[in-house]
């Protein structure tokens, strides 16, 4: 998988029940914080309206899978003209950022209200709203920005963010069939108090395995049973068709388990998600025995080719991709009869690199 950078934020609140809402004096200004409570997300929001831009300072704690969005007006809570378009924030467990906006519909006079909508929505389609809430500033003057700044994206037409933090550490890795991997899983902290959630981790995606996943947080295979049917995924993803053709027909993959091709291997048509093109390749291995499990992964291509951001392949610095997955298969805990794959078979050891740099 490519060491791209990305944020994004997950808030699962299915219910919003309150919405605390305080008046906090910042420079000089009278600002609206809103913090919506849910069971599982946590949003502040700390806006500034400036003659001819904004700042949306924001705050707390999410899981993986949502970004914050929002759209200022001239106007208090989200009426009058639109001051800008819609801008996309991406975050990531706990947060801390702002980001400045300049104005497209107009200018803010003296005294004006301008304020801001304010969504929590999925990161790869903001039409999708876990809860709102609207932040309102009287025009008397700018002031820095609170926290470490972002750089949001103007997504009016439709496009996503990309941001800085890596698939597979501060958001989750797409998976093949609209699926990310590991919903329930989200990014942990450096140092934690207590046994960490990935340490006993079962997946909403049982068996469901990346094929680089030693190298990505979020990619934790978990507690697998010899009774999860296992299926062993990678992907690219391109900024356009055009580049994706050309990663196509050049693209060589070696993936193995065990030392044991994949010879049963498909491939999607490209589909567009979070503004790319991505295509998954999977493969279907269905019921393994108990052991260790090593899924070797190497690409390389036979012309160089750019996928939008870097270039890849010989004559240029990213000419060979490495990557390895390792897993445990434990027999299920009920009990149940299971007719393994006569394919592959567990390692003796507890680690076998079989594709090291």
């Amino acid at each position: 998988m490519k060491q791209r950078i990305w944020i994004s934020l997950s808030a699962l609140a299915l219910l919003l029940t309150a919405a605390l809402i305080s008046v906090v004096p910042a420079a000089g200004q009278t600002t609206t914080t809103t913090t919506p409570t849910g069971p599982t997300n946590e949003t502040t929001a700390l806006f500034v309206a400036c003659s001819d831009k904004a700042i949306l300072n924001v705050s707390g704690t999410s899981l993986v899978g949502w970004d914050v969005y929002y759209q200022v007006f001239s106007a208090a809570n989200a009426t009058g003209t639109a001051l800008t378009g819609i801008r996309q924030v991406a975050v990531a467990g706990e947060y801390q950022l702002s980001d400045t906006v300049t104005y497209t519909g107009g200018t803010a006079a003296a005294a004006q209200t301008v304020s801001a909508r304010v969504w929590v929505g999925r990161e790869a389609d903001s039409s999708v709203v876990d809860y709102e809430f609207n932040v309102n500033d009287v025009q008397d003057g700018c002031a820095n920005p609170q926290f470490t700044a972002t750089t949001g994206t103007d997504i009016s037409d439709g496009a996503s963010a990309s941001s800085s933090a890596l698939y597979g550490v501060g958001r989750g890795i797409l998976g093949p069939n609209g699926t990310i991997l590991n919903p329930n899983l989200g990014a942990e902290a450096d140092v934690v108090i207590g046994a960490r959630t990935s340490d006993r981790f079962r997946s909403e995606t049982p068996g469901l395995v990346f094929a680089e996943c030693d190298a990505y947080a979020l990619a934790e295979p978990g507690l697998i049973y010899d009774n999860d049917s296992v299926t062993v995924f990678w992907s690219w993803y391109t900024k356009t068709p055009a580049e994706m053709e050309a990663h196509l027909a050049n693209a060589v993959y070696d993936v193995r388990l065990n030392t044991a091709a994949l010879p049963m291997t498909t491939r999607s048509e490209p589909v567009r998600r979070d503004g790319n093109y991505w295509v998954f390749y999977t493969a279907n291995i269905g019921y393994l025995r108990p052991g260790h499990y090593e899924v070797g992964y190497e690409l390389t291509w036979s012309n160089p080719v750019n996928d939008g951001y870097d270039d890849y392949g010989p004559g240029t610095a990213r000419s060979i991709l490495k990557g390895l997955c390792n897993f445990d298969i434990l027999v299920n805990p009920n009990g149940a009869s299971v007719v393994y794959s006569g394919l592959y078979f567990p390692t003796i050891g507890p680690v076998h690199n079989i594709n090291t740099d």
